[in-house]
């Protein structure tokens, strides 16, 4: 559910949404309800884990990923804004690169908390680097073809 206000609620504001939140969708009291201010999104790029599985010969899963930022201290305030996404550095590497998008405040001071941390991450040191937003395969924006992106459009035409 989102309401909308004139200004920034505060603190005690919050904790005044929470409580009618829950009375009035008839919430018993361990239900957790969370309101909160709106965010936006933080890229980051997670450098130094091995692509495969310490234990098998598998590629390692979003899924690990997102448990072990879940339960790595440095993480602890941190909301993932969607599942990590695992890169293979190069076809000849065993080194990869994760990219997640965090739930930041407008000033984006959660991924300041982050940027150039250390964390292990199952026998592994990795750090964690700010990036651009990653957008998987480049979607060029002026003639809508996969594959490139906007500035290297051979397209001849407008462009926007």
């Amino acid at each position: 559910m989102s309401i909308s206000t004139n200004s920034v609620a505060s603190t005690a504001e919050l904790e005044i949404i929470k409580q009618w939140m829950k009375k009035a969708a008839s919430l018993s009291e361990d239900t957790e309800v969370k309101p909160c201010l709106p965010q936006s999104k933080s890229f980051l790029k997670i450098l130094g884990i091995l692509y495969w599985n310490s234990n098998s010969s598998l590629s390692i899963t979003s899924a690990q990923v997102a448990k072990a930022l879940s339960s790595s201290s440095l993480f602890k305030s941190i909301t993932l804004a969607s599942m990590p996404h695992i890169i293979k550095v190069s076809p000849s590497s065993d080194m990869s690169v994760i990219w997640t998008d965090v739930w930041d405040s407008q000033k984006g001071s959660k991924d300041k908390t982050l940027i150039n941390c250390l964390f292990n991450f199952e026998y592994y040191t990795t750090i964690v680097r700010r990036t651009a937003m990653y957008s998987g395969v480049a979607q060029c924006h002026n003639c809508w073809h996969w594959g490139h992106p906007t500035h290297a459009c051979y397209t001849q035409g407008t462009k926007c």
